[in-house]
C-alpha cells in the first residue's frame, strides 16, 4: 500500500507575534508528523485520491458537525441511503418471527456472543448434523430471509436521510456493591417521524448497549455494525474508565444512526425511545421464540446429511489477509501511544515534585533575591505539570480512542465474513440435499415406484430454495464488498484526523509551556530591576 504523509497544516499555530527569540525558534520548527511510519500504511489505501477522499467527506458529515439533511420518513420510504456507489440494500423491516433465543440480557457478551471462536478463513469438510443444523437456523430464519430479500428495492440519497443527534451523558453509580452498575441517560434529537417525537430521553446501562449490538449484527448480515467499548471487570466504576466509555458509547450510538441500513432498524427504535426496555424486550424475545421453534422442526423435517464445505475467494481472501496486517499494526501503535501517555503522566509528577521541591527551598533561604527566584521557578514547575496531564488527555481522546475503535471495528467486520460463511453453507448443503433428492428419483423410477409425483415436487422446492440460498449468498458477498469500501474511506479520514489533532494539540502545549517560560524571565528581570533600584536607595 502506498505511503501518504500528513501535511503540516499548523504554521498559523506558530505564528506567535515576534520579539521574543524563543517563539521565533519555534515557528521555524518542522512540526512533522512522528507516527508517520506506523499510521501512514493505515490509512493508505489502493484506488484513493485525494480528491475522492474529500468528496466522500462532503457524503459522510457526521451528525456532531451539524449537517442536517432534510427529513424524510424512514419506515415509509422505499428507499435506502448510499454513502457510497450504489449498492444494494437491507430492507427497512424485520419481522417478529427472527432466530433468537429467549435469554437473559444480562448474559449476553458483546463480540463475542455474536462471532464464533473460530475466525478461520476455511471450512474444513466435516460431517456434523448439528453443527450444520445451527448454521442453517441462525442464517435462514425469517429474520434475514426478508432484510435480503429485498435488498435490491431501496436506494436512498444523502441528503433525504433523517437526522440523529445522541447523545449519552451523566453516568450514575445504582445498586448495591454486589450487582452496582452504571446508568447512562441515552437523549436522542431527530427528523425522522418514525419516532414518537423529535427530541426524548431514556435510561440504559452497558448491557443493553450490548443486547442492541447483537440484534443489529443478527438482523443484518454482512453489515459491518459499529462496535461497543469493551467490557472491563477491574475499574469499572473510575471517572476516568467510566467517562472514556461514555464517549465511546455516544461514538458508537451516532455511527449506527449515520449508517444507511441500521438508522430504520426496529431494535435501534426500540433501544432509544422505550421506557419499559426490559419488559418489551423480554416480550420480544418470547414472541420470537415461537417462530425459532417453528423453524427447528422444518429444518428437522427436512434435514438429511449436512457437511462443511471449503469456500475460497481470492478477493475476500486477500482482505481477511489485509484486516490483519492492519489489526497487527493497529495493536503496536496503540501500545506506543499508551506509552506515550504514561510517560507524560509520570513527567508531569516528576515535575510537580521538583517544583514543591523548590518551593520548600525557597521557604529556607534567607537571600530575598534568591528565595524569590526560586519561589517563582517552583510555581512554574507546577503549572507546566498541569499542562502535561492536559496534553496526556488530549492523545487519549486524538489517538488512543481512535486506534482502539477501529481495532473493534475489526473484530465486526470478521463478525460479517462469518455470517457471509454460514451463508454460504447454507447455499452449499441445499445444493447437497437437491443432488440427493434428485437421486431418490432416479432410483425409484428405476424401480418403477409410484409415489414420483411427490419427489418432483420435492425436487421443485429444492431446486427453488437453492435459487433463493444462492441468491442470498450473493447479494451478503456484495454488501461487505460495499461495506469494506465505507470503511476503507473512513478509516483514511478518521486517522487523518485523529493524527492532525494529535498534532495540533501537542504544538497547542509547547506554546503554552513556552509562554510560561517567558514570563518566567519576565519576572525574574523585574525582580532583578527591582534589587538594583534597591540598591541604588541604599547608596
Amino acid at each position: 500500500m502506498a505511503e501518504v504523509e500528513f501535511e503540516n497544516n499548523f504554521d498559523d499555530l506558530l505564528n506567535k507575534p515576534s520579539g521574543n527569540t524563543i517563539s521565533e525558534t519555534l515557528s521555524e520548527m518542522d512540526v512533522s508528523n512522528p507516527f508517520r511510519d506506523v499510521v501512514s500504511p493505515l490509512v493508505a489505501s489502493e484506488g484513493f485520491s485525494d480528491t475522492k477522499v474529500t468528496e466522500h467527506n462532503i457524503l459522510n458529515s457526521r451528525i456532531n458537525k451539524n449537517s442536517v439533511p432534510s427529513p424524510v420518513d424512514p419506515l415509509e420510504s422505499s428507499q435506502n441511503h448510499s454513502n457510497y456507489e450504489p449498492q444494494t440494500s437491507i430492507c427497512s423491516s424485520k419481522l417478529l418471527e427472527k432466530e433468537f433465543d429467549d435469554v437473559d440480557v444480562s448474559s449476553i457478551r458483546g463480540i463475542d456472543a455474536v462471532s464464533s471462536a473460530s475466525t478461520e478463513s476455511h471450512i474444513t469438510e466435516k460431517s456434523s448434523g448439528e453443527e450444520s443444523l445451527d448454521d442453517e437456523i441462525t442464517i435462514r430464519g425469517v429474520h434475514n430471509d426478508q432484510s435480503l430479500a429485498n435488498l435490491d428495492n431501496s436506494s436512498q440519497s444523502d441528503c433525504s436521510m433523517p437526522t440523529f443527534k445522541i447523545t449519552v451523558e451523566d453516568p450514575q453509580k445504582i445498586g448495591d456493591p454486589i450487582s452496582a452498575h452504571i446508568i447512562y441517560r441515552v437523549r436522542t434529537r431527530t427528523t425522522s417521524t418514525a419516532f414518537r417525537s423529535q427530541e426524548f430521553t431514556v435510561l440504559r446501562r452497558y448491557r443493553d448497549f450490548l443486547w442492541l449490538y447483537n440484534r443489529l449484527t443478527l438482523g443484518n448480515p454482512g453489515v459491518i455494525v459499529p462496535p461497543l467499548p469493551e467490557k472491563h471487570a477491574i475499574g469499572r466504576f473510575q471517572d476516568e474508565f467510566v467517562e472514556n466509555r461514555r464517549q465511546a458509547l455516544e461514538k458508537c450510538l451516532n455511527r449506527i444512526t449515520s449508517h444507511p441500513k441500521l438508522y430504520r432498524d426496529p431494535d435501534l427504535k426500540l433501544f432509544l425511545e422505550s421506557d419499559t426496555f426490559t419488559i418489551d424486550v423480554k416480550r420480544k424475545n418470547q414472541d420470537e421464540s415461537k417462530g425459532v421453534l417453528k423453524s427447528l422442526g422444518e429444518a428437522m423435517s427436512n434435514a438429511t446429511t449436512f457437511n462443511k464445505f471449503t469456500e475460497t475467494d481470492e478477493w475476500f481472501e486477500g482482505r481477511r489477509n489485509q484486516l490483519d496486517i492492519l489489526e497487527s499494526q493497529l495493536k503496536t501503535l496503540l501500545k506506543s501511544v499508551e506509552v506515550i501517555v504514561k510517560q507524560r503522566k509520570d513527567l508531569g509528577g516528576a515535575t510537580v515534585d521538583f517544583g514543591n521541591s523548590l518551593l520548600s527551598l525557597a521557604g529556607a533561604e534567607l537571600n530575598k533575591s534568591l528565595a524569590s527566584n526560586l519561589k517563582i521557578l517552583g510555581n512554574i514547575q507546577q503549572k507546566i505539570k498541569e499542562l502535561h496531564e492536559k496534553q496526556a488527555r488530549q492523545d487519549v481522546l486524538t489517538l488512543e480512542n481512535t486506534v482502539g475503535e477501529y481495532i473493534r471495528i475489526i473484530a465486526s467486520i470478521k463478525v460479517a465474513f462469518n455470517s457471509r460463511a454460514k451463508v454460504y453453507q447454507t447455499w452449499q448443503n441445499s445444493i447437497s440435499d437437491l443432488q440427493k433428492k434428485k437421486a431418490n428419483y432416479e432410483r425409484s423410477k428405476s424401480q418403477g415406484r409410484f409415489d414420483q409425483d411427490k419427489m418432483l415436487t420435492q425436487i421443485a422446492e429444492a431446486e427453488h430454495k437453492v435459487e433463493d440460498c444462492k441468491s442470498e449468498f450473493e447479494d451478503v458477498s456484495k454488501l461487505i464488498k460495499n461495506e469494506l469500501d465505507r470503511f476503507d474511506k473512513e478509516k483514511v479520514e478518521d486517522f487523518k484526523n485523529s493524527v492532525e489533532a494529535f498534532l495540533e494539540s501537542m504544538v497547542q502545549t509547547q506554546k503554552e509551556i513556552i509562554s510560561l517560560w517567558e514570563s518566567y524571565f519576565r519576572q525574574v528581570e523585574a525582580q532583578q530591576n527591582s534589587n538594583l533600584e534597591d540598591s541604588s536607595v541604599g547608596t
